[in-house]
């Protein structure tokens, strides 16, 4: 257990910080505001109006049917539910265009919080609201995390419940080992809370399914034998807690529709994505499973009916592809998880030419100044540059920032866990830039300490004596 460290206040900091959050929710919403509305097909992505039509489908009270070009069933929801009760809710409330709006609103709000949540992680971590404050502009001027509250997609509130989660939990560890008494909360009422903010993330994005796992790993690494009573009882809150928000949705699917899920049925599909080097569209996925292997139509099937495959045949074909070439699996997966986290998620919102390929093309011709004004001049580019410049300056900042962080590991194990976690579930799982973007507020949390001890570093540099003297 490491040594008790008085933090210092930040309230002299907190002109700043407010300066920052404003200034970051300004830059979300004017940029929110300006997006389409009435067409759903101009949205970003095909998943917007998926989300809006299943959504509205849920309420519908009906089992099934179609919304916007999108057939929905309700007995058969494959993602976890609660984004899809979100916006299925405002649009009971609001017309569809109406709704968007509300809905980019309370996102851009959900994103600012974010902004908050990261200033007190870092702060917390480093006992130095400085590095807060680097934190917590570099998530208010990311041009993707600015970008990301206009999609109607699940990134921005699994972000936000993630960082609330962390957040609390950090906290209740701080209160509960002496290092801040922050007096508004008992730490069994943080810890609870810190459970309930994982469990609406993971019924928002499966895939932190059993992050918690690894927070109580966390807890029992710092047990004190002398309260062991206590840390027990800490860790039952934490998981019967966690376990109550995510039960809510296997209840549900239980009881109307005699159908057991476990926040979601696409882990199994993940799989075998990430297997599979050819798999692409729907009809295309249903075409490779197909072959050579049973599979039937929904017995209640009236419209769009589409096969559902059993998780018998994912395995078979999972099997398939690791029995060929057990080397060439590991190594694809890697490569694969590589490139996804290499890649920023956002770029294609600014266009669809990419800025790597446009300066690899420069690079092997001729390499001529008016060649690079006109990659420079190409549509948005400025933008994708800044969205690169943040994300790999992020990675290695964050970076640093861990490394740096390592004697305060009671603080920072559990976000540096949360990376790993989405790391080494994304080597097995599909892995796509979208899906590793959640990490981007880890990053900057660390890339702000990074940040403050450079520019310590630097600073002692130019005092009379010092290193640069």
């Amino acid at each position: 257990m490491p040594d008790a460290v008085q933090m210092p206040s930040t309230e002299h900091y907190t002109r700043w910080l407010w300066l920052i959050l404003f200034i970051g929710l300004a830059l979300r919403l004017a940029y929110a505001l300006n997006q389409p509305t009435l067409d759903a097909s101009n949205l970003e992505g095909a998943d917007s109006n998926w989300y809006l039509s299943v959504g509205a489908g849920f309420f519908s009270g009906r089992e099934h049917g179609t919304i916007g070009g999108v057939t929905y069933y309700n007995s058969v929801i494959p993602t976890p539910p609660l984004y899809i009760l979100v916006v299925g809710f405002v649009q009971q409330l609001l017309s569809k265009q109406d709704s968007i709006v509300a809905i980019r609103l309370i996102q851009c709000l959900a994103a600012t919080g974010t902004g908050y949540l990261v200033f007190r992680l870092a702060t917390l971590i480093s006992s130095a609201p400085r590095a807060g404050l680097f934190s917590a502009a570099f998530v208010a001027f990311h041009p993707a995390l600015i970008a990301e509250p206009a999609r109607i997609a699940t990134e921005t509130f699994y972000i936000f419940f993630l960082a609330m989660g962390l957040w609390l939990y950090v906290e209740y560890f701080s209160a509960a080992f002496g290092r801040l008494a922050s007096g508004w909360l008992s730490p069994s009422q943080a810890l609870a809370l810190s459970a309930m903010a994982f469990g609406l993330a993971t019924l928002t994005r499966a895939v932190s399914l059993l992050f918690p796992l690894g927070i109580l790993l966390h807890l029992w690494l710092l047990r004190n034998r002398a309260n062991y009573r206590v840390e027990r009882r800490h860790g039952v809150i934490f998981l019967v807690t966690y376990i109550a928000i995510i039960s809510t949705w296997t209840i549900h699917n239980a009881v109307l529709w005699n159908r057991i899920v476990i926040v979601s049925d696409q882990f199994m599909p993940a799989l075998w994505r990430a297997a599979e080097t050819e798999d692409g569209s729907p009809k295309q996925n249903d075409a490779l499973l197909l072959d050579g292997a049973d599979a039937t139509a929904r017995e209640d099937c009236e419209v769009d009916c589409k096969y559902q495959h059993g998780a018998e045949v994912y395995a078979q074909r999972i099997g398939a592809a690791f029995g060929a070439d057990p080397g060439g699996y590991f190594l694809r997966q890697f490569e694969e998880l590589f490139s996804s986290l290499a890649q920023p998620h956002g770029t294609t919102t600014f266009g669809e030419f990419s800025v790597r390929e446009a300066a690899e093309a420069w690079a092997s011709n001729n390499r001529s100044l008016e060649g690079l004004l006109d990659v420079l001049r190409l549509d948005g580019f400025a933008v994708k540059m800044a969205i690169w410049v943040f994300h790999l300056g992020g990675i290695a900042l964050g970076t640093l920032g861990m490394f740096w962080s390592r004697d305060r590991w009671a603080l920072s194990l559990p976000l540096i866990g949360f990376a790993l976690y989405t790391l080494c579930a994304h080597f097995f799982l599909l892995a796509l830039p979208r899906y590793l973007f959640p990490l981007e507020f880890i990053w900057l949390t660390f890339a702000g300490i990074a940040a403050l001890e450079l520019s310590r570093r630097w600073q002692a540099r130019q005092l009379p004596g010092g290193a640069g003297s």
